[in-house]
């Protein structure tokens, strides 16, 4: 449904609002791994982008996009299909570029998550 480095929108029911996730990890037949977006820069474990370096989503009402590692969302494909997600565009390699130093300091993420993200973030520089 989805490949490695889309930037997904999501209608999200427990905040009755959509959210913005990037595809990091697809697995077939079972949970697709994402990266969260928000707007809020003020949280530990985030990295902040101004909103135009991922233009396919609304400017948010801080001018920033940020990337969070306190959860790595999973959706299955039913999910997708229910949470009506469809893809806006793709992320720029040279945000993965700056995202995949960053994720070497999260101190929120396991070694295995880790190790996913960042080989997901090195597909869509390649």
């Amino acid at each position: 449904m989805f490949s490695v480095g889309d930037v997904v929108e999501i209608f999200a029911p427990q905040a009755g609002h959509k959210k913005y996730h990037i595809c990091i990890c697809v697995n077939a037949g079972a949970a697709h791994q994402f990266l969260y977006l928000n707007s809020d820069p003020g949280f530990a474990g985030t990295i902040a982008f101004d909103c135009e370096k991922i233009p396919c989503i609304p400017t948010s009402k801080t001018g920033k996009t940020v990337f969070t590692f306190a959860l790595l969302p999973r959706y299955n494909d039913r999910q997708l299909k229910l949470y009506k997600a469809k893809k806006l565009g793709v992320l720029d390699p040279e945000v993965a570029k700056e995202v995949l130093v960053f994720v070497a300091t999260v101190k929120t993420l396991n070694e295995a998550e880790r190790a996913m993200v960042s080989a997901g973030l090195r597909a869509i520089i390649k």
